[in-house]
């Protein structure tokens, strides 16, 4: 071949890939020479409850990526995890058990494992009170001098009631001067356990259960009257949103009285004042002003006071005994005003008669003594 000819046949080969090139870029710019391809449709997958089965590739295949543990033997399902730290630590028992349990693993719905020093997580308020009650010098006066000290703990959601049980250890001190004819000791104790419980008391039909275990006694004699249980049951009725009635009994468990019937009608016609007209304790409040940010009410009451004691006598021999009397008493009382028109207060002082006041001795009802009416002055912190 000519090397004229070779050239020619080269620059045709240039040209037609020109051409070519010149058809295909035009086809691409304009849309119109070359047909494109319809898009594809994106779909989703979603899981259904079906069989979807194995995937048809390794994920983890020379990724380098650890693979996921089998949780059972078989591959099957998820079965029971490995003890692998990436499974946190073993399983164990909850601090607080369900609430659906009756006990909830303890009596206060706590896990009996809690240790003892986890117990004051509950401590709510201490309480102290001081009474002083003088009388003169003849052979059947007997002054007293009362001092009650406690700790109220509030443990919830007892027996799975949604409201909070109040537990207060209380320990009581009394000091007594005279008669100079009959022995009575200079002092007595009283260390008990009181227990409170309420249902809702915002359902119209709710109970007020109290319980207190405890021994009283001068510490120079125990027997089994030394150890002694009181407590009340008490029935409330809303019949409207002032008023309620109560009814029910009080367990005094002394010489004299064992048991009272418990009566009355509670009615507060405004939130500053409260009619608790309740037998064996009625009381009448009233809000009279306000200091910083706490309320003052002054109060009317009366009560059933005094206690039971075992004692070891001149002779030798241990009785039972019991100082009993009743109360008027009238003073003021200060707290958050929401606490005081709920019927509770920080603090108060007071005022009183005391009248119909006996000595019994369980044994002995010859040496029993009338000792006349006197006064009283008391204040407490927290009671």
């Amino acid at each position: 071949m000519t090397k004229t000819s070779h050239h020619y046949f080269f620059n045709r080969r240039i040209g037609v890939c020109a051409v070519s090139l010149v058809i295909l870029a035009l086809s691409v710019s304009s849309g119109f020479a070359v047909d494109k391809p319809a898009p594809a449709r994106i779909q989703f997958i979603a899981y259904q409850d079906s069989n979807l089965g194995e995937p048809g590739f390794d994920p983890y295949a020379n990724s380098g990526a650890p693979r996921p543990p089998t949780f059972d033997q078989n591959g099957e399902g998820l079965g029971t995890p490995p003890d692998k730290p990436w499974f946190g630590p073993a399983y164990t028992a909850p601090k607080d058990p369900p609430a659906q349990s009756l006990f909830g693993g303890s009596l206060f719905n706590r896990n009996i494992d809690s240790s003892a020093a986890d117990l004051f997580r509950f401590a709510e308020t201490p309480r102290f009170q001081y009474a002083w009650i003088p009388d003169g010098s003849s052979n059947s006066s007997v002054s007293l001098g009362e001092l009650d000290a406690s700790i109220v703990f509030a443990f919830p959601n007892f027996l799975a009631s949604e409201q909070p049980i109040y537990v207060a250890p209380t320990f009581s001190l009394t000091t007594l001067s005279g008669p100079r004819t009959k022995d009575l000791p200079g002092q007595t104790y009283s260390g008990y356990l009181d227990m409170l419980w309420t249902s809702d008391p915002q359902q119209r039909l709710y109970m007020d259960l109290g319980v207190t275990i405890g021994v009283h006694t001068d510490f120079d004699t125990f027997t089994t009257d030394s150890l002694r249980i009181t407590g009340h049951a008490l029935t409330n009725l809303a019949i409207t949103e002032e008023t309620t009635i109560r009814f029910g009994i009080v367990y005094f468990d002394r010489v004299d009285i064992k048991l009272l019937p418990a009566v009355g009608i509670f009615w507060n016609p405004n939130e500053d004042t409260r009619f608790d007209l309740f037998f064996p304790r009625p009381r009448l409040s009233q809000y009279f002003t306000t200091l910083n940010n706490y309320d003052v009410w002054w109060y009317v009451g009366g009560e059933y006071g005094g206690g039971s004691w075992t004692v070891k006598r001149t002779s030798g021999v241990s009785n039972q005994v019991d100082i009993n009397d009743l109360r008027i008493t009238t003073g003021f009382e200060f707290g958050l005003p929401e606490q005081l028109r709920e019927g509770r207060h920080i603090g108060f002082i007071e005022a009183g008669i005391v009248f119909d006041r006996k000595v019994i001795y369980k044994n002995n009802p010859a040496d029993n003594l009338s000792p006349g009416s006197t006064i009283m002055l008391r204040a407490g912190i927290g009671y």
